[in-house]
């Protein structure tokens, strides 16, 4: 039988840092199913749901939420999976201590700012060319990510001794260097 949430063991204890991850992931992927759905992407809607399946099963493993935050995701990753296994997600949904059928429920829906990362990871090129990755806070400015991009070992050497004819910076995704 499927338990609802994680057991208790030893010491740890919920944590807050645990559960508002928790529930970005969460959020996340109701967003991502969701999108992938609408268009018609079940490959990827797929992939959406096995990794929230495995984060899920890292979070038990780890136990380091309350019950009730982990019911509730276990709850919308049901709910997720009805549209593509619905015999399977019924049973599942009966198994969890709910009488009524999942196919009466409503679509979970997500909060944006829940489900807004907190870190970004910017790729850093030279003439178009991976040179470094860094881990950024999402509200990064244009300007803050030139100068960390341009700060790292990894790019100094490309950009030493040349001039920077332009700097490309996509938000959220990369700083490219142009130099001659």
């Amino acid at each position: 039988m499927l338990e609802p949430y994680p057991k208790k063991t030893g010491d740890k204890l919920a944590s807050k840092p645990a559960h508002t991850e928790l529930e970005r992931t969460t959020h996340q992927t109701i967003r991502r199913v969701t999108n992938d759905l609408e268009k018609m992407r079940f490959n990827t809607m797929l992939a959406a749901l096995m990794e929230f399946t495995n984060y899920l099963a890292r979070v038990k493993e780890a136990g380091l939420v309350t019950p009730p935050a982990w019911a509730e995701s276990v709850e919308k990753l049901l709910l997720l999976l009805a549209p593509s296994v619905p015999h399977l997600a019924e049973e599942l949904w009966q198994q969890t201590g709910r009488t009524y059928s999942i196919h009466n429920q409503s679509w979970p829906e997500w909060d944006e700012t829940l489900a807004k990362d907190e870190e970004i990871t910017l790729v850093v090129q030279v003439n178009g060319k991976l040179r470094d990755r860094i881990t950024v806070p999402a509200s990064i400015t244009e300007a803050e990510a030139r100068q960390l991009a341009a700060e790292r070992e990894r790019v100094k050497t490309y950009l030493a001794g040349r001039r920077v004819l332009k700097a490309i910076y996509v938000p959220g995704r990369l700083v490219n260097f142009v130099v001659k």
